[in-house]
């Protein structure tokens, strides 16, 4: 690659579509313009919209790495290669499914397993030159533990209570206020023509649900839980993972604390060794490094607002310490008493903060059981 390159990192699901265009520096890339698209689902959008999609795109680029839920097969592949083709004629493209960018942007070139949930569900693990799959088959024979399945169980739940017993559950309303409906019927007309996002759009309703303790809800979200971690736990023993690292990517791990704890609590029964953590680089930089086709790990650089520059300049750590500011004229007894008397402000700070600071331990304890 050349210095000063320009990469398009694409990563579309059902939910939207995520970009980022970075240049290549001396060590690093830098980050010079990022967004989000409508969804970009391979399978649920016509040529024709994805096409209209990537026009929104920046055009001015060297290579671009698109990656697409639902672009599965090497006949996908070949298909969105070249329509990506007909978008920016001079660009050297890779294309793909989000698994591969979500793995690249979680593992980079490490082993490990990425458990992905957002509107669908998805976990993949690598060894070495190997991967394993689970999960990933679309709403109708998969995605469970995703938002689409967490939000159908809960519709469903409302029907049959209803069918069984003529009672409203007690979180009906809050399904209904989302929605600006008004009654039962309306929101039975309303999920017979709702698609996969627009149900899946209810996940946040369902976890407000868990949150306030809703029994029937909890139970839905532990079964969500229950299968992420059955098919994490099954692609380990696979791939002889006996301490991996397990990486978390998606909405509903991003958004939603009670889903991660979960997840956390119930992998350590029968996988305790393992390592959880939340992705701290997005797909679509997974995308824009695969595109790169650099055998290094890429350090992505942001690039600074004007007012986070000013915000940095105007830092008290950036400031002139007007204690020392005679440094070069002090003798070295002056300048070790110097030292000494900024250490015991230190000191004093941290003492400042034992309450934040334990409050601090405490929850990231909490969050590691």
């Amino acid at each position: 690659m050349k210095v000063g390159e320009r990469i398009l990192g694409v990563e579309g699901g059902g939910t939207k579509t995520a970009w980022c265009l970075v240049e290549r520096t001396e060590a690093t890339f830098s980050v010079i313009g990022q967004g989000k698209l409508p969804p970009s689902n391979f399978r649920l959008e016509m040529p024709e919209r994805l096409k209209a999609i990537f026009r929104e795109l920046p055009s001015e680029i060297d290579r671009a790495g698109v990656f697409l839920a639902g672009c599965s097969t090497a006949e996908d592949q070949q298909s969105l290669s070249r329509l990506c083709a007909e978008i920016w004629p001079h660009t050297r493209i890779i294309t793909g499914s989000d698994r591969e960018s979500g793995l690249a942007a979680a593992l980079g070139h490490s082993d490990g397993i990425v458990v992905s949930a957002g509107s669908g569900s998805s976990v993949t693990a690598r060894r070495g030159e190997r991967t394993e799959k689970a999960g990933g088959w679309g709403h109708i024979l998969g995605d469970t533990g995703g938002g689409y399945f967490l939000s159908i169980q809960t519709l469903r739940l409302i029907l049959r209570e209803h069918d069984l017993h003529r009672e409203e559950m007690p979180f009906t309303p809050k399904i209904l206020q989302a929605l600006s409906l008004n009654n039962f019927d309306e929101l039975v007309r309303w999920a017979q023509a709702a698609d996969k996002m627009e149900i899946a759009l209810l996940a946040p309703v369902v976890f407000e649900a868990a949150a306030r303790g809703e029994p029937r809800i909890v139970e839905i979200i532990e079964n969500g839980v229950q299968a992420l971690c059955h098919y994490t736990e099954a692609v380990a023993s696979r791939l002889h993972l006996l301490a991996p690292k397990v990486v978390l990517m998606g909405g509903l791990f991003y958004r939603d604390s009670i889903y991660t704890h979960a997840f956390r609590r119930r992998l350590k029964k029968n996988l305790p060794d393992a390592r959880v953590t939340i992705a701290e680089c997005a797909p679509e930089f997974g995308a824009a490094w695969l595109a790169a086709q650099t055998p290094d790990h890429i350090i992505f650089e942001p690039k600074l607002s004007d007012k986070e520059i000013d915000n940095l300049a105007a830092a008290l750590t950036e400031q002139r310490n007007p204690r020392s500011e005679n440094f070069e004229k002090l003798s070295p007894r002056e300048l070790v008493e110097l030292f000494v008397e900024e250490e015991k402000l230190v000191q004093e700070a941290l003492r400042g903060a034992i309450v934040d600071l334990t409050r601090a331990i405490e929850l990231a304890a909490e969050s590691l059981r």
